[in-house]
């Protein structure tokens, strides 16, 4: 079972190396699709200040990747490992899905389509959903398979 985590962990990374390069190199192309339209003007234009929040996101997820990465080698302690870092996430993930929901109600106050907010919330679900499932629903998964000794393993011995 071991295995399939590792691979889940794989995969996480490596979507999150894709989604947030572009958040970090091209953030108002990112935003341009979001972003609502001026009712003055008619138009759409970032503001540099919403490029560059949008560049620091970016950057907090590829900093947040690297425990994850860390976490896919099986080694001493790597459950604990696995939940600390599932739980940072998750911690993460709730707090952004209260942010998003808050605003898809009010979309004119936050200046992103309902759209963007609605479908930014939907896409947090799965890694939400997988981080929660795999710390308190299925805490055997992240357990190192081969008989590597963990930290609650050497207290019971």
């Amino acid at each position: 079972m071991t295995r399939i985590f590792q691979f889940g962990l794989a995969i996480e990374a490596f979507l999150n190396i894709i989604g947030a390069t572009p958040f970090v190199l091209y953030p108002e192309w990112c935003l341009s699709f979001a972003v609502a339209a001026d009712s003055k003007s008619g138009g759409s234009r970032v503001p540099s200040s919403s490029a560059l929040l949008w560049q620091l996101y970016g950057v907090l997820v590829l900093a947040l990747t690297v425990p994850t990465v860390l976490c896919i080698p099986n080694s001493e302690a790597v459950a604990e490992k696995r939940r600390i870092t599932f739980q940072t996430l998750i911690a993460g993930e709730v707090f952004l899905e209260g942010v998003l929901l808050s605003h898809i109600f009010q979309p004119a106050d936050s200046g992103f389509t309902s759209t963007s907010l609605i479908l930014s919330a939907i896409f947090l679900l799965p890694a939400l959903s997988w981080h929660t499932f795999a710390v308190y629903v299925k805490p055997d998964l992240m357990k190192a398979d081969g008989g590597l000794p963990t930290k609650s393993t050497k207290k019971n011995l």
